[in-house]
Formats: C-alpha cells, sequence, structure tokens
C-alpha cells in the first residue's frame, strides 16, 4: 500500500446567494419539503438529488440504509440529534454512542464520487459500514473528494456492487446476494418506444451486449428493485435507481429517468390482454394493454465472480482528502482498510490494523 500524504490545492466553494439547507432524518417523510427538522424527509438519496453547489445537508442521527452518491459542491454532515441550529452542536461518530450510519446492506458501494470535481464535496461525520464493491467498497473519492470525522467499518471489496458496470457482463448490476453471487445485469441499450408488448419481448433477444446471448425482458419484481412503497399509494426510487442512472450516464446508456418500460408479466383483465409497463418517471408499475408501444429495456441474469478486490474501506484517487477518520475492520485482497492512488491528502487518519497516523497541514483552507 502506497501513502502519498502530500499538500494538495483544492478549490474555494463559492456560495451562491440562494444556497440552502437540507434537513434529512429518519422520523421525517418521503416527500417533506426538507427546508427544517420539523419538515425533515426521511429520503437521503432524494435530498442528494435535489441539492446544488453551495447546499449543505443535516443529516439526524439513526441508520440510512443503501448507495450514496456525492453531490459537487455540497457539504453533507451528520450527528444531528434534529433540532440543532449550528453545526458545532452535532455529535461526531468517534466520540458518540448516537451516530448517523450509513448501511450499504452488502449490495452497494456505500459512498461514491462519481466523477473529478472542480467544486469540492464535503461527507463529515458518518458512520460507513456494510459496503460491497470491486474497489472502494465503504467510499470511493475522486478529485476533491473530501471525507471527515467518519469511521469506516466492515466493508468489503470483491464483489461488484448494484450500479456498477461490468463489461465482460454487458451491463450494469440491478440486484446482487453477496451470499450466493447470484446477480440480474441491465444492459446500456434503450430499444426506444417501438414495441407491442409480444414483439418486444421476441426483440428484446436481438440485443449483443457484451457478447452475450441470453438478454430478456426484466420480470415486473426486477424492476421493483427501483423503487419503494413508502404509504399512501405512493412511491419513490431507491438508491438502486439512482445509481443506475449515474452509471448509464457515466458510460454512455441512455438513462431511465422518464420513461417507460415493458415487463415480461402479462395478466389478463375482463378478457383484454394486458401487461406490465414500469414508469420511471413516477416509480410505480401500471397495467396497460399489450398493443400499446412502449420501451424495451434488456436484463440478463448472472452468477458474478469475486474479483481481487481493492480497498476494503477507502478507495482514494488523486486530489482526493481523508482527514479524522477511523477505517478498521475492512476486507480486500489488496489494501484492507485504505488504497492510495497518486497525490492525496491523509491527515490525521487511523487505519486500525496498520495504526498508521497522519497530521499534514493543508495549505489552502475550505471555506462552506
Amino acid at each position: 500500500m502506497r501513502y502519498l500524504a502530500l499538500p494538495i490545492l483544492l478549490c474555494f466553494v463559492h456560495i451562491q446567494a440562494s444556497a440552502r439547507r437540507i434537513y434529512v432524518s429518519t422520523t421525517g417523510t418521503p416527500f417533506g419539503n426538507a427546508a427544517s427538522w420539523q419538515t425533515a424527509t426521511n429520503d437521503l438519496n432524494a435530498a442528494l438529488a435535489s441539492s446544488a453547489a453551495g447546499d449543505s445537508v443535516w443529516v439526524a442521527t439513526g441508520t440510512y440504509y443503501g448507495g450514496f452518491l456525492m453531490p459537487e459542491g455540497v457539504t453533507v454532515m451528520g450527528g444531528f440529534l434534529g433540532m440543532e441550529t449550528d453545526a458545532s452542536q452535532r455529535l461526531l461518530p468517534l466520540f458518540n454512542a448516537e451516530q448517523t450510519i450509513l448501511n450499504g446492506k452488502q449490495q452497494y458501494r456505500v459512498l461514491e464520487q462519481p466523477e473529478d470535481y472542480a467544486v469540492p464535496s464535503t461527507w463529515d461525520g458518518f458512520v460507513i459500514t456494510q459496503g460491497i464493491g470491486q474497489r472502494g467498497a465503504g467510499v470511493l473519492l475522486r478529485r476533491n473528494g473530501i471525507l471527515r470525522n467518519c469511521i469506516v467499518r466492515e466493508n468489503a471489496a470483491g464483489l461488484p456492487s448494484v450500479g456498477e458496470y461490468l463489461p465482460q457482463e454487458g451491463g450494469v448490476v440491478l440486484y446482487i446476494n453477496a451470499s450466493t453471487r447470484k446477480s440480474v445485469v441491465m444492459s446500456l441499450s434503450d430499444f426506444g418506444r417501438h414495441y407491442q408488448h409480444t414483439r418486444g419481448k421476441e426483440a428484446v433477444k436481438e440485443c449483443a451486449d457484451g457478447g452475450k446471448t441470453d438478454w430478456r425482458l426484466p420480470t415486473n419484481s426486477e424492476m421493483l428493485y427501483l423503487t419503494s412503497a413508502v404509504g399512501g399509494g405512493l412511491y419513490a426510487f431507491t438508491p438502486s435507481f439512482y445509481l443506475i442512472d449515474e452509471s448509464m450516464k457515466e458510460n454512455g446508456g441512455e438513462v431511465l429517468q422518464g420513461k417507460r418500460y415493458w415487463t415480461s408479466n402479462t395478466v389478463t383483465e375482463s378478457g383484454s390482454p394486458v401487461a406490465y409497463c414500469f414508469h420511471a418517471t413516477n416509480a410505480q408499475s401500471v397495467r396497460l394493454s399489450i398493443y400499446a408501444y412502449q420501451r424495451i429495456r434488456p436484463v440478463r441474469s448472472a452468477t458474478l465472480s469475486a474479483t481481487e478486490g481493492i480497498g476494503g474501506g477507502v478507495y482514494l484517487s488523486a486530489g482526493s482528502m481523508l482527514s479524522g477518520c477511523l477505517v478498521s475492520d475492512n476486507s480486500a485482497a489488496d489494501d484492507e482498510d485504505i488504497h492510495a492512488e497518486g497525490e492525496v491528502l491523509i491527515q490525521d487518519t487511523d487505519d486500525g490494523t496498520r495504526a498508521h497516523y497522519y497530521a499534514q497541514t493543508v495549505t489552502s483552507a475550505l471555506t462552506y
């Protein structure tokens, strides 16, 4: 393992006049406006998706499940009890039993920065656990990604996570069972809104992504991995939806958002042949006549092999920063806790197993 604890130039965050504070709490409501603790949302992914550079996201103690994408220029802080008016009042996880926990459920990489950023993205005050991924199972940071005052533990690199693109399998992981290694992979290809249901079931077999020939229409249940019922007939997107859409975008595929897709399930109502159609606009599955025209999106089943995983806890790319963190009890074939590539800044961090401590001085300030 190679650590490069060198000063790096970090961009100043320009605070927009319209910068917001967004509140998230496990006791909030799925569609709260997140403008105060009283109206907090309990959907951290939705809060992140609605944020913009200059915003801050305050996250109350409790456990939040799934994989989370780091938005550019946004500061995300955990450790709040849900009454604070100043960030100095929160509880940091290294010193308190009440913690803000991000749990990957052994399906997701817990925290990921999808690309290099010009403006820093900062996450501060979280416990990050139960993540999987081929690299950086707990956290994957790129340029101007910053992780502060966090505990990163019990993550395992080796198997791919939901949302990872696997060129050898021809698509993006839609679902994975870490115990059995069984998965469903979704193609980057979108066949467009040109198919009645019966024709669509045949046309999807024409997909040859990754050199595979066993592509099919997804089942309704498989598409429902992308949604979650939240009560009152309402549905919200799960972390899988956000991760898969981002991966589609990053790898040149057409995203799911705003489209409707046939699934393979059919039903008959009052003598009229009907099939399920998944709406990637409002996170719902509905029934339509099989003679309607909708898009098709191929999927296939695959048993995935574990790779030589690297950076079980944190994977740092050039220009990223790790400060005041405890990283321990993670697993990987190479660099169980921390792996660094290029010039990174590791400051006051304990990697547990090796008990390495770092005390470097940042040469340029960060403003929030």
